[in-house]
């Protein structure tokens, strides 16, 4: 049976014969993957592609090289609660930003691509820890398809925007790379669904340099094109406005909460949450302490949501962010 390609197939089959890099790559194989046509004729060509793309991702997300030799610093497995990333345009102040937030002491400087290998801190908010990176810039040449690798494991994007130039210009042109590269969005009225289509990411915008001349008309004119698309929070690490805020945003968007253990002398383990997904049940909180107590629990003592302190529930009961819990086998 003949495969009957169509022209479109044809132009993104061009396309990948004439990428450069891994990510345009897999960006045109994505296409040529929707458009092919499906039937019994093309079989053996979706397998080649499908087998394609397993390799050119296995290739991103395990690079060969890195900066400096040695080890593999694009390479950053996940801590805290979730993982987000700095991203930005060159000189948009993300290692400023990265220092103030985490403590860290990542190199600042005036120029260009200060930046060249990540660096990773913590967030601290309230009692849990949210992993920040700030990786080299999207147009430095030399660790593009590392960086591109490494952002595809995050939970959160955090655009990083310059109120001294056109911020709304930057948050665009941000947009517009990584959709070239295969990134959707989820925006604040769409909500985090999986339609399997393209990866998508949670994108929050931090418009840093607030203390800046002129920085209020910028912030406005960012306000109106992206308010409704993504959370928006303005910062300066001058004068440290926003930065107290940016745990408590980061922790929202993620979607979790943080549910504690009540031991039947009454103390509350405050200190070490166990933290769950939203919608997550009492059955699912016994898990994440052990998994016996997924089947082990039939019920639990609450205080927070319920009706009453010390309310009995069923292990199918969806918990809040700060319930208290005392299990029961």
């Amino acid at each position: 049976m003949p495969a009957n390609l169509t022209p479109q197939y044809r132009l993104a089959e061009q396309w990948y014969k004439q990428a450069t890099t891994l990510p345009e790559k897999i960006d045109a194989l994505r296409d040529m993957m929707a458009i092919i046509p499906k039937h019994k004729g093309t079989e053996h060509l979706r397998a080649g592609l499908r087998s394609r793309m397993s390799k050119h991702v296995h290739e991103l997300e395990n690079p060969k090289g890195s900066v400096g030799g040695g080890t593999q610093p694009f390479n950053i497995r996940k801590e805290g609660i979730g993982q987000s990333v700095l991203i930005g345009l060159a000189n948009s102040g993300k290692s400023e930003l990265l220092n103030a937030l985490t403590g860290m002491h990542a190199k600042v400087g005036d120029y260009q691509f200060t930046t060249q290998i990540p660096n990773v801190g913590m967030i601290q908010f309230e009692n849990v820890r949210i992993q920040l990176i700030d990786p080299p810039s999207l147009e430095f040449p030399d660790t593009k398809t590392q960086v591109y690798g490494l952002i595809r494991n995050a939970d959160i994007f955090i655009f990083v925007v310059d109120l001294t130039t056109d911020a709304t210009k930057q948050a665009e042109d941000l947009c517009a790379i990584l959709e070239t590269y295969g990134f959707d969005f989820y925006e604040c009225s769409q909500g985090v669904t999986d339609d399997n289509k393209r990866l998508k990411k949670m994108v929050s915008i931090l418009a840093n340099k607030w203390d800046s001349e002129g920085a209020a008309v910028v912030w406005k004119q960012l306000e109106r094109s992206f308010g409704s698309r993504f959370p928006l929070l303005r910062t300066s690490c001058l004068d440290g406005t926003g930065l107290d805020n940016v745990g408590q945003m980061l922790f929202k968007q993620l979607g979790r909460m943080r549910i504690y253990t009540r031991m039947s002398t009454g103390n509350v383990d405050y200190q070490n949450p166990i933290v769950l997904e939203q919608g997550s049940t009492v059955s699912d909180a016994g898990e994440r302490l052990h998994k016996k107590w997924k089947t082990g629990v039939k019920y639990a003592s609450l205080w927070g949501s319920g009706k009453f302190d010390g309310q009995r529930v069923s292990r199918e009961y969806v918990l809040s962010d700060g319930d208290i819990v005392e299990l029961h086998s």
